[in-house]
């Protein structure tokens, strides 16, 4: 059958057919591939159509972005109804009016919202709910292209919210128009967030992955441009403000972090030039699109910015031809056409048109009116209330709205709405709404108001600052009523509004100027940090700098229990404090976190909260009791006799933290030193063959792959129960493993014990279960030297780790402590249990192969690049190269006399830093040495590169932990090691220019300079 003719759910189940393995959907906590996704999706639908669903029925999906969604809205069309998207930020009356509206037979939820819905109104709760096994769709309800597939709502110029009625054939037919123009295969990976419900099933009809990009991300642009590196993102739709705001946020280097991003969608705002040129500079490789959709219409119109950024005729960037030339007109205000080249009302034909509006007859009517240019019986055009013209190349030119209804950083808002909203809360005898600046700027709505001196039961209580336009009172009504994006910034009292003579209507033209903007003063200055000791009234007034400089407000004018969204902030403002936040106070606070308590007061609160806790983006309940935390279950205990006693004679070995830096090391020893099979843990990463990831791992580290056939990946996460595996797959492995090499650990220095508990502690919970399970397995565990706190002396291998549980204060070595003490129980219960305890792991020490995300390595790599090396006093600079720390592992695990003993693998006489730093300037650097506090300075103000040294960026260590004065005994390690064991290579001149090479190879470093005879700038 034609595609066209086909519904989206069954070009879907055509694709699942053709590629049922392929990922489909990934979102922050689970992946699914496209068969799980149509099983998932068939279940559901037969329970939706048990409970009555048939066609043209609405289903309402009300939760958070997530695959559980998309299993939503699949298994609503399966059943022969539409699935309507319920905002999570709509108030409860507005939620309630849709809800009356669409009459959903069934409003699909989530446990954690479903108390939002009203109680008369049937629901399931996806993650709680189970429908009965027995339910499939085993008779498909008869469904064609002109039944409705979903049924979007946006605000009415009546307050009342309006939902827009689209048939199946109206997405069809504007994907496969878009496919035309960029298609998708298997392997691609789509972000999908902002637009979310009219792109998230795009790429699922022809193989692509949809990644779920959640709004603690997509609206916060460091989060988000990590979000697209990490997951190796292939497109993004985005709003121009977005686009604006991860450019501001990103600097130089954009394209060297997002190789893979080849194509990018702006649209939902006029792009300016400006921008254009901005994103093609910073995106190079990239082809950059200029889209015009509409909800009632889809695809309009879209080009390649890279073809307009230089138009001569446009004040804008065009958004390309037509998708039907001969279906869009411009038109004056009675249906007439405008001279070629004139602005009017953009309006569109063609098949991709909407029924309607749902219940509201008159406002289709007025909207969706008569096409008499069309030629056709019956043929509809939609007024789309866009000014636009036609440019004399064809090319349409979007220059704004005709009408009252505006976008605001991507949202559309119906001044209508607004003003209805107003009027029906707030003591007013009458109300207007305008949007204030130009597309491409900071827009706001500014609201005129005619006070009504009258009690008559709405909110009279309210007040105006003359100066700055702005009402708390005000505010504080209408966000129970209005989306905050929708709720007006600044407000003008005026004796009676402005009235034309000829038509009565408000004379908008008269209305007078709003309190202007603030100038932006010392807007980019530098921040001085304060110290985290700092006082609180201090810390309180650069807040307050800031918040003024970010919402253009006169000195002074902020208050610390001032609320962020009162004074006229939005998403993308709070997202753009982060990095001044951060310069200010040496922590990173996420838009989560922020927005619990968007004061001065609040955001203090929180800042100080981190700063107690390490800088990382949570903090610890300051109760935790660690030992509470170290309790092993009584059911992981060994059970039966140990058959393979040590690493020779195992036959299967299972190895976490294989795609890790030391974990590749190990891998390659237990492949070259043993003829085991190896069994590494490694998480699913984007569809790639997991076998692919741990070769790429190992080729990164310059280490060989040609003994791969004896690596068996186990797919599975540290942070999941039963590592991630289904309970089947766990028990398997347990019964096939010998030995355990359990290396795998989250290892972040400013992360607290809550964000490292699940993949540490959890992770070494169940590694223990598994070598308990079925067969003893010994169980070779690697920690840390950083359970020890700094200052702690002489570090003895046997020490008692129950003194230092309350000594450490950082989240990394509190769950190492933790993970340490529950592999302890276990070998009190009779596990043969060894534990490892490495400091940092320098580079191999004959190929200078480098961990590129550790500390130690970061502040080399940043001292070469500065020109400039940090004196500390005391500091001795622990460096143990990672060929011997696998080494030492594997050669200890071989030795049947050295099981269940503890191991320090950190040098126990570190060097001074000072003596590597000369060392470093005999290999070809010239470094000037200075105090820390002045190289900390010089890194921040030095622009970032890609590189070793980002890791340093608002998470540099202090003074102390660099000079911690712990000299770690390791005369078990030696024991067993003797003379015939790896020998630690020594930490010298040649170690360290080895290293340098392998940095400046990798472009992390300038390459050596040849030195002049005083080319020397040391401190005496």
């Amino acid at each position: 059958m034609d595609e066209r003719n086909l519904c989206l759910h069954e070009l879907f189940e055509r694709q699942a057919c053709e590629t049922p393995d392929a990922t489909a959907v990934v979102d922050a906590a689970s992946t699914l591939t496209y068969r799980e996704l149509d099983r998932r999706a068939d279940r559901l639908a037969g329970h939706l159509i048990a409970l009555g669903v048939a066609p043209d029925a609405a289903v309402g999906v009300y939760m958070e972005r997530c695959a559980e969604y998309v299993v939503a809205i699949l298994a609503a069309m399966k059943a022969g109804g539409a699935f309507v998207p319920l905002e999570l930020a709509y108030p409860a009356s507005q939620l309630e009016d849709v809800l009356s509206d669409c009459e959903p037979v069934v409003v699909l939820t989530r446990d954690a919202h479903a108390g939002h819905l009203p109680d008369w109104q049937e629901s399931f709760r996806m993650d709680v709910d189970e429908p009965e096994a027995a339910d499939e769709v085993t008779d498909p309800p008869p469904v064609t292209r002109e039944n409705l597939a979903f049924i979007p709502y946006s605000s009415g110029t009546t307050g009342k919210p309006k939902g827009i009625a689209n048939p199946h054939r109206v997405p069809v037919l504007s994907y496969l128009w878009r496919y035309g123009v960029s298609d998708y295969g298997p392997g691609d990976r789509v972000g999908c967030s902002v637009f979310f419900v009219w792109e998230v099933l795009r790429p699922l009809l022809r193989g692509g992955a949809s990644y779920v990009i959640g709004d603690d991300v997509i609206y916060d642009p460091p989060a988000l441009v990590r979000y697209l590196e990490e997951h190796r993102i292939t497109e993004i739709q985005v709003t121009s403000s977005l686009a604006e705001a991860v450019l501001d946020a990103s600097g130089p280097g954009l394209a060297e972090r997002l190789p893979d991003l080849g194509t990018v969608w702006v649209c939902g705002e006029v792009v300016t030039k400006t921008l254009a040129r901005r994103l093609l500079e910073a995106l190079p490789h990239a082809r950059s699109f200029n889209l015009y959709s509409i909800a009632e219409t889809h695809e309009v119109a879209v080009t390649g910015l890279r073809e307009v950024v230089d138009h001569p005729d446009s004040t804008y960037c065009p958004v390309g031809r037509p998708v039907r030339p001969d279906r869009l007109y411009i038109l004056d205000g009675e249906l007439r056409r405008v001279p070629e080249g004139e602005p009017g009302e953009v309006c569109v034909g063609g098949e991709m048109l909407a029924r309607g509006f749902v219940n509201l007859p008159e406002k289709t009517a007025e909207r969706f009116v008569p096409d008499p240019f069309a030629g056709e019986e019956g043929a509809r055009m939609y007024r789309t209330g866009d000014r636009g013209r036609v440019l004399p190349d064809g090319r349409l030119e979007i220059l704004g709205r005709a009408d009252f209804r505006v976008r605001i950083r991507g949202y559309n808002v119906e001044l209508g709405a607004v003003e209805a909203a107003i009027e029906e809360n707030v003591a007013v005898r009458a109300c207007v709404v305008v949007s204030e600046g130009g597309e491409g700027e900071d827009k706001r709505l500014v609201a005129y108001v005619v006070p009504e001196p009258r009690e008559d039961g709405r909110f009279s209580g309210w007040s105006l600052d003359p100066k700055t336009g702005r009402s708390k009172e005000i505010r504080g009504v209408l966000r129970d009523v209005l989306p905050h994006y929708a709720v007006p910034a600044v407000y003008v009292a005026l004796d009676a509004l402005p009235i034309q003579a000829t038509s009565g209507k408000v004379d908008r033209k008269r209305l007078p100027p709003p309190p202007p903007r603030q100038a932006r003063a010392d807007e980019g200055s530098a921040i001085t940090e304060l110290p985290a000791g700092a006082p609180r009234a201090q810390k309180e007034d650069l807040l307050k700098r800031i918040w003024e400089e970010a919402l253009r407000l006169d000195e002074g004018e902020v208050e610390a229990g001032d609320d962020f969204f009162d004074l006229g902030g939005h998403s993308l403002a709070a997202a753009g404090l982060s990095a001044r936040v951060e310069e200010g106070f040496g922590v990173h606070v996420s838009m989560p976190l922020f927005m619990e308590d968007p004061t001065v007061r609040g955001l203090c609160d929180r800042i100080e909260a981190l700063q107690r806790d390490g800088g990382g983006d949570a903090t610890d309940p300051p109760e935790i009791d660690l030992r509470a935390e170290a309790v092993l279950g009584p059911e992981i205990s060994p059970e039966g006799a140990v058959e393979a006693a040590t690493l020779p004679e195992a036959e299967d070995v299972f190895l976490t933290g294989a795609t890790g830096f030391l974990g590749a090391f190990l891998l390659d020893g237990l492949l070259s030193s043993t003829g085991a099979r190896v069994h590494p843990l490694v998480r699913a990463r984007d569809g790639q063959d997991p076998l692919e990831t741990i070769a790429a791992n190992l080729e990164s580290y310059g280490l060989p792959t040609d003994r791969m056939d004896r690596v068996v990946p186990v797919v599975g996460d540290l942070g999941e129960p039963l590592l991630g595996m289904s309970e089947d797959e766990f028990d398997a492995l347990a019964r096939e493993a010998d030995l355990v090499i359990h290396a795998g650990a989250a290892v972040n220095l400013v992360y607290p014990y809550s964000a490292l508990e699940a993949p540490n502690v959890g992770g070494t919970r169940e590694a223990l279960r598994l070598a308990c399970r079925h067969r003893t397995k010994p169980f070779h565990f690697v920690s840390t030297d950083g359970i020890f706190p700094p200052n702690a002396g002489l570090c003895a291998e046997d020490a008692d780790l129950d003194p230092l549980a309350d000594a450490r204060e950082d989240g990394y070595g509190r769950s190492k402590w933790v993970a340490e003490r529950l592999v302890c129980e276990a070998a009190d219960r009779g596990l043969p249990a060894s534990v490892y305890r490495p400091g940092f792991i320098s580079g191999h020490s004959r190929t200078g192969a480098s961990n590129p995300r550790d500390l130690l390595v970061a502040v080399l790599c940043e001292s070469l690049r500065l020109g400039a090396a940090p004196e500390v006093e005391g500091w001795r600079m622990e460096m143990t190269p990672v060929d011997f720390v696998a080494a030492a592992i594997l050669g200890i695990a071989a030795d049947p006399d050295a099981a269940g003993g503890t191991y320090h693998l950190a040098n126990p006489e570190p060097a001074p830093a000072g003596t590597l730093f000369d060392r470093l300037e005999d290999a070809g650097y010239a470094l000037e040495r200075v105090t820390y506090a002045e190289w900390l300075g010089r890194l921040e103000a030095a622009p970032p590169e890609e590189g070793p040294g980002i890791v340093l960026r608002g998470a540099a260590p202090d003074a102390e932990d660099l000079s911690d004065g712990n000299v770690y005994d390791d005369k078990n390690t030696r024991r067993v090691l003797g003379e015939d064991g790896p020998r630690r290579p020594e930490v010298d001149g040649d170690l360290l220019a080895t290293y340098a090479r392998y940095f400046a190879a990798r472009g992390w470093t300038p390459a050596p300079s040849t030195l002049q005879e005083s080319g020397r700038r040391r401190r005496s």
